[in-house]
């Protein structure tokens, strides 16, 4: 293979995410994080889910009420950072860990 094909191949190779809590978290553990969230664009394993949070080298599942939501939907928007606070949950399946928000705070 061609040096310049070898250069083409790796100018396409797509930035690895990173990985989705797939291990249960314990319910009503405490969850205290600054990081990015982004709208939640796959197939939630329970409906509460709403967003994906960045945050320590990982990526957590978010859900919240309707203030919190209004929040992390413009700070989704806006590429902002936020501070969350809340606790741990359990959806329907045995590995269905996310977050139920009980704070949100936009940071600089």
């Amino acid at each position: 293979m061609s040096v310049a094909a070898a250069a083409l191949l790796a100018g396409c190779a797509q930035v690895k995410k990173p990985p989705v809590q797939t291990r249960a978290m314990p319910t009503g553990l405490h969850f205290d994080q600054i990081g990015q969230v982004n709208l939640f664009a796959g197939e939630p394993c329970t409906p509460q889910i709403m967003f994906d949070f960045h945050g320590a080298g990982s990526t957590t599942w978010l859900a919240a009420p309707k203030d919190e939501t209004k929040i992390l939907t413009d700070a989704a928007k806006n590429n902002r950072r936020v501070h969350i606070a809340g606790k741990w949950q359990r959806g329907g399946l045995s590995n269905c860990s996310y977050v139920e928000v009980t704070r949100v705070e936009v940071t600089r």
